[in-house]
């Protein structure tokens, strides 16, 4: 009975997610023809179909990836939790290594699954609509040091859980959550130094009006950067982007050369000025508090769900707390579409400030306005998303939206209708 639960839960959830995927192409294919008159002047309607086909395209995958996703899942409850359990279990020297190698095993199995989506995403439609520039070899590559540093950085955190699991009673999830959150925070200061170039290539932003400029907002805003890099996104693909990294005296602040070729030096300024936007209103603490206390909440399931001798009875599943770890999470799958809408007023509210402060920072809200249809013109997102998909899978607040409000206006009637890509 438990079983069938969770299959109906599992079911159900996909069955919203595709759902609001059918919204989403049904939305956007019937405003195909016509660019939204805020956009008239600075969207092609070429580039407004552009937008619309690329949306359509990748609603169709994630449909099929949907109906993937559910399949594989149920298959690994119905015989391939138990199968591969029993497999490694007769190499495994102890009970411990037995769960740490199933776990392990199972991110492995489950990522070369996927792998034949991300081929259709990467080489057939990033392809198709001209933004993919990785090649088959890097691709590979990408997969394969991901694949290895999963390992690594997975083999100790996952011995160590079932460690405290049998060697500790009561409180041990706890004690699991204060290693999540240490290790977290050593991995977001130790990530631009190790791990991030292990990917791309991060070269000092170059003397010029650009790096005079940024260094100049940085003072007027008091941040204090490590450093100024410019990463070669282009070699994997044409979309652009600009972020914070690291922690303490790790923090830098880097640009995709992408970013660096598409905007003018004062679009540029604009966007790094939302930037120390959230590092002026501190949302890296507030997000990482916000991790604490939801990773607290899992771990606290775990608590309870690990230590019952039934959790994996009643599935019909083999009794050991490395299954019941995987039950559990696979449960915890599911509330995650729930509280997307809330998760992402959390962020939209976050971007709001940013850009507030952005214009009260450069004096005006123009050239950051410029710079967010660029990139959303540029990353073909569509201007007319149905206004339910974007609450349920937009982190950032729609653009016409976004522009009404650093532009004083009031607020577009009705529902949201487009997003940003930044």
């Amino acid at each position: 009975m438990p079983l069938t639960l969770l299959v109906l839960l599992l079911a159900l959830s996909t069955a919203i997610g595709i759902w609001l995927s059918f919204r989403q192409g049904r939305h956007v294919h019937g405003r195909r023809g016509a660019v939204p008159a805020d956009f008239a002047g600075a969207v092609s309607l070429e580039d407004h179909a552009k937008a619309a086909d690329y949306t359509l395209a990748k609603q169709k995958l994630a449909i099929f990836g949907a109906l993937w996703g559910l399949a594989v899942t149920l298959a690994w409850l119905f015989f391939g939790i138990t199968a591969l359990h029993d497999l490694v279990g007769q190499f495994s020297a102890t009970p411990l290594w037995a769960g740490t190698s199933l776990i392990l095993a199972m991110i492995v199995i489950s990522g070369v699954i996927d792998i034949p989506l991300d081929v259709v995403k990467t080489f057939g439609i990033e392809t198709k609509f001209g933004f993919n520039r990785i090649s088959p070899r890097l691709f590979a590559m990408d997969w394969a040091k991901g694949v290895l540093l999963n390992l690594l950085l997975g083999t100790p955190l996952i011995y160590g859980l079932l460690w405290l699991i049998g060697g500790m009673s009561g409180l041990w999830w706890l004690w699991a959550w204060a290693g999540f959150l240490i290790f977290t925070g050593t991995l977001m200061a130790v990530y631009p130094i190790w791990i991030a170039p292990l990917f791309n290539k991060f070269k000092p932003l170059p003397d010029g009006e650009v790096k005079t400029r940024v260094e100049t907002l940085l003072a007027k805003a008091g941040y204090r950067s490590g450093g100024l890099f410019v990463m070669d996104g282009s070699k994997r693909s044409s979309h652009a982007n600009a972020y914070f990294t690291g922690f303490g005296r790790t923090k830098r602040i880097v640009f995709f050369d992408t970013l660096l070729a598409k905007l003018t030096p004062d679009e540029t300024e604009a966007v790094l000025a939302h930037e120390l936007g959230h590092f002026h209103h501190r949302d890296t603490i507030r997000s990482i508090a916000r991790l604490a206390a939801v990773s607290l909440i899992v771990f606290f399931w775990l608590g309870v769900a690990v230590k019952q001798p039934w959790f994996t009875a009643w599935m019909g599943l083999p009794a050991s707390d490395a299954v019941a770890i995987i039950v559990a999470m696979i449960c915890i799958g599911p509330v995650g579409l729930v509280f997307a809408p809330l998760t992402n007023w959390v962020s939209w509210k976050a971007e709001w400030r940013a850009d507030a402060y952005a214009v009260a920072l450069t004096g005006g809200g123009g050239h950051l306005s410029s710079a967010l249809v660029k990139l959303s013109r540029d990353s073909a997102s569509t201007l007319t998303p149905d206004p339910l998909f974007a609450r349920f899978h937009y982190s950032h607040p729609p653009l016409p939206l976004r522009l009404a409000r650093l532009h004083g206006q009031p607020q577009p009637a009705g529902r949201p209708l487009g997003a940003s890509g930044f």
